[in-house]
Order: C-alpha cells, then structure tokens, then sequence
C-alpha cells in the first residue's frame, strides 16, 4: 500500500508548490485552478476542489510581487488588501471602510506579510463587477472586502470563486464571509415616524434595489401595512446620489402628492430630498418628517439635524475588516456570517430634541 505523502507546514506564506505537495496534484494544475482556468484546461471538477481545500486550509495567498516581477516589474512580496465599491457608493460610506482596514493593519502582526501591507480602493459601475481586471485571478489585491453589489454582481460573485479571502457587506451570498445589517431597520422607521402621528408615509431609495435596500423597503412597507392598513409611497431615484434624491423628491412632490413622513435609505437621497422639500414651501419636520440610514458625519449639521436609524457604518467597518482578518490568520475555517445591529440616533428632522 502506498505511503501517504506527509504533510509539511509551511514556516512562511504558502506556496502553488506546498499546495501540489498536499494535495497530490501537479503544480500546473495548481496554477490553472486559482487562476480560474481550469474549465478551459480541462481539469476534473475533483481536482479543483482538492486544490481550493488545501489552499484554504495552508491559508494560501496570491503572490502579486512573485506575479509582478514575473512582468519585469520590480515590487516587494507584500500583501494588498482590496475594498471593491461601486461608482455609486457613498463617499462617507468608502471612507469607514478604508479607514477600520487602515486601523487593523496599524496595529501590525498580519503573520502572513513578509513585505509590504497596503489597502487600495477598486471602483466598479454598478452591475458590472464582472469587468473588473484581476478580479478572479488575485493580479491586483489578495484579499478584499466587497461591498454596493446589484443582484446581478451578487449572482456573479455566486457562481465564482475567488481566489484569496473576501468578505461581502449588507448582503449574503453562497460560499461567502458576511456582514449584515440587522433585518428589521426600516420597520423601526415606520415605528418611529407613526408613533410621531405621520400617517402618509413614503420611502425614498435609489434604482435598482440592492439586497440590503430591498430589505429596508421591504420591512419599512410590510411595518407600515400592519399598522396603518396601506403600504408606503415609493419615491424612486436614479441612484444614490444628492442630485437622484433631490430630482426624485421633486417630481413626486409634483407630480404625486404629499407625504408627512419620509424614510430615505441612505443619508446621501436624504440631503438632495431637503431641498426638493423646503422648495415646495414645506417644513421638516412640520410638515414633513425625515429618517435616513447612515448616520454620516454631516448628518448632525443638516437643517435640521437629521435622525438617522440604521447600522452604524462604522461599526460594519470594524465587524468586515476583523472577519476578513480572522480568515486571512485562518481563524475562520468556515463561511461566516456577522450581524450588525440598529442604532437610532433621533434628531429634530423627525420632530426629536
């Protein structure tokens, strides 16, 4: 019967070499699987996912400068951690996120470096995911937070496998690391604006939905049924933008009629529906109320401050950048979902002190 091949841990990163050597296979084979070249290569579905379970158990990272140099570019071996955002994410938002990786990577001790540490921004439009250079192949980034996904990136992310850690923000996707708002935001909303007596109530969010929007509108509206008997307004925007929130709110105004109570998804559609609404001759919160989601550092300077309820950004930050660590120290084995939970900061916009 013939030996078992001993397992050798590797005392630095691990190598395609050490991942050959545990999982029995051949280094080109290797190669092909975490360059995701394997269905044109021909290699058995088996082979693939022998080489993707050794590789996540050695905590097997792309070498970029091995690959760089191998492009006569000249760069240490280092580690470059990604946060993957759309064009249309929120500017406050991005800035969270670079700033609690910034902090991690700060405090030192990532084992796995050997080199250089950075954290770099990839932008993407918006459904287009798919498009973006090194995204499969670990070229640019070796590890990544992912976050501003449509439905149409998540089910590419779905049916993909990346190959070095990733965890996704404020949506759940098969064979991916998590963190997620809690559930029942918008519901909490609709609480609030009702228990303020606001009956006509609308809610304000970008085009098309993404997970974690659809969910806030979907809790906002099925809260709003129970209570008030009818469903909420849908004041729809282009995109997430002040100038979308802002066209939005004044076409319906316009066009629609009314409301009293408004909940907008993010703290950018909020700023642009200010204006659209002190234009019509209304008051906040007199006439109407305002909630948004975000709570960005402007918020408390709007006029009036604006109440926000929501996870807080920062917060997912810190909870997204300890997972994607936990996973790159192979103190996570397993997919993983975290759970962000709601904080209600209740300011004049919504008729508070």
């Amino acid at each position: 019967m013939p030996k078992k091949k001993a397992h050798i841990q590797p005392t630095g990163r691990a190598t395609i070499r050490n991942i050959a050597h545990d999982a029995g296979v051949s280094i080109a084979a290797v190669s092909s699987v975490l360059n995701n070249l394997h269905v044109e290569r021909r290699i058995s579905e088996t082979t693939v996912a022998k080489v993707r379970r050794t590789a996540a158990q050695l905590g097997y990272l792309p070498n970029i400068g091995a690959r760089r140099l191998r492009r006569g570019e000249s760069i240490r071996n280092s580690v470059v951690f990604a946060l993957i955002t759309s064009f249309e994410a929120p500017i406050p938002l991005v800035k969270h996120f670079i700033f609690a990786l910034r902090q991690l990577v700060a405090k030192g001790g990532f084992a796995q470096a050997g080199g250089a540490i950075s954290v770099m921004v990839e932008m993407f439009t918006a459904g287009r995911l798919c498009e973006m250079p090194g995204l499969l192949t670990g070229d640019h980034f070796n590890a990544a937070i992912i976050l501003n996904t449509t439905a149409v990136d998540d089910a590419f992310l779905a049916k993909s496998k990346l190959p070095y850690p990733a965890v996704v923000v404020n949506r759940s996707i098969p064979g991916y690391s998590s963190v997620m708002e809690a559930p029942d935001s918008g519901a909490r909303v609709a609480e609030v604006l009702i228990k303020k007596r606001r009956r006509r109530l609308g809610v304000l969010h970008g085009n098309p939905l993404t997970q974690i929007t659809r969910v806030r509108v979907n809790s906002f509206t099925e809260r709003t049924i129970a209570l008030l008997g009818r469903p909420a307004e849908e004041v729809v925007a282009t995109t997430l933008s002040e100038t979308a929130g802002y066209e939005a709110m004044r076409a319906y105004l316009k066009e629609r009629g009314s409301l009293d109570g408004l909940y907008s998804v993010s703290d950018a559609l909020a700023l642009g529906a200010y204006r659209a609404i002190k234009e019509a001759g209304l008051h906040i919160p007199d006439d109407v109320a305002v909630i948004g989601v975000g709570d960005y550092e402007i918020a408390p300077f709007f006029d009036p401050p604006l109440s926000c309820v929501g996870v807080s950004h920062q917060q997912l930050a810190e909870r997204a950048s300890q997972l994607l660590f936990a996973q790159l120290e192979r103190k996570v084995h397993s997919r993983k979902l975290a759970c962000a939970p709601i904080l209600e900061t209740l300011r004049a916009s919504s008729g508070h002190d």
